[in-house]
């Protein structure tokens, strides 16, 4: 298992590089077998007077290795998670403060696939806006242990808590592989990762206690990017020159997050100014709306 204070990068990229690779090599397989698959295996992107198809074996290939990305993250997400809830039930405040941030990465690079579980993520992601003040017995997950540790500086109810947590994470990782997800979720999924960032994110509501938002933010960056990577020779074959600019657009987004990092993590959230946070605010939303191009140039939705 990954050290518990493992940057984001090393955790989700090196599967997503493998399937990847797999990718190609069943597409080359795919191609030599002339003219069998015919035009049953194209779709027309969805731009006006686009001229490229994009071979939906391709496609399918992108979602199913997604697919399986995804379960492997939620399967090592338990993990993660049970140092978090470990220390949690001892009552160890520092070490709980210590595995807060890393426990969420997995989640938070699958976070619009996982949202699909909608009891799950409102279970183990809500915030105390959506309840009676920090005291509603509703109010479970990340957040509420986030509040009793970094703002109450103990653990009030910390047993409940934590094997909520990993009840509800187990429940993820087990209906993942039932989720039959689809080239267009992989796609929408993506995008719906640096969209939230630029939009919501990007004012530090999420970690709003503990102030490790740009942890949350570098695992959107990386899980968006897994997605997208994985959807590459589609897009490719359809839009390369869009498929550049997305490229471009991720390594301005990880050169902007890369002044924050902090050893093994990132600042606190509140070492970055206005100024910070308009700048990379910017670089996001130009990646967003590349992204949310991504969809009609396959001839998705």
């Amino acid at each position: 298992m990954p050290s518990p204070t493992s940057p984001p990068r090393r955790l989700l990229l090196g599967a997503a590089a493998t399937l990847a690779a797999l990718t190609l090599v069943l597409a080359a397989c795919g191609s030599d077998d002339g003219d069998e698959a015919g035009s049953d295996t194209t779709t027309e992107p969805a731009a006006e007077g686009a001229e490229a198809t994009v071979d939906t074996e391709l496609l399918d290939q992108a979602a199913e290795d997604y697919q399986a990305y995804v379960v492997e993250q939620t399967d090592a997400l338990v993990a993660d998670v049970a140092v978090f809830t470990d220390a949690v039930r001892a009552g160890d405040v520092e070490a709980a403060k210590a595995a807060y941030a890393p426990s969420r990465q997995r989640w938070e690079a699958i976070e619009p696939i996982a949202g699909l579980i909608e009891e799950v993520d409102v279970a183990v992601d809500a915030r105390v806006d959506d309840y009676d003040g920090p005291e509603d017995p509703g109010w479970t997950g990340w957040h509420k242990l986030e509040f009793q540790l970094w703002e109450e500086g103990e653990i009030t109810d910390g047993a409940e808590l934590a094997d909520e947590l990993d009840a509800q994470i187990q429940s993820l990782a087990d209906e993942a592989p039932e989720l039959e997800l689809t080239p267009l979720d992989q796609a929408r999924g993506s995008q719906e990762l640096i969209e939230e960032v630029t939009n919501g994110k990007i004012t530090g509501e999420e970690d709003r206690y503990s102030h490790t938002d740009l942890w949350d933010f570098a695992a959107n960056v990386e899980g968006s990017e897994v997605a997208l990577e994985l959807l590459a020779p589609a897009l490719e074959q359809a839009d390369p020159e869009l498929l550049a600019a997305i490229e471009d657009g991720f390594a301005e987004v990880e050169a902007g997050l890369e002044p924050y990092r902090d050893g093994e993590g990132y600042v606190s959230y509140e070492e970055l100014t206005d100024d910070d946070q308009a700048q990379l605010q910017a670089v996001l939303a130009e990646l967003s709306e590349h992204l949310a191009e991504v969809p009609p140039a396959l001839g998705l939705g």
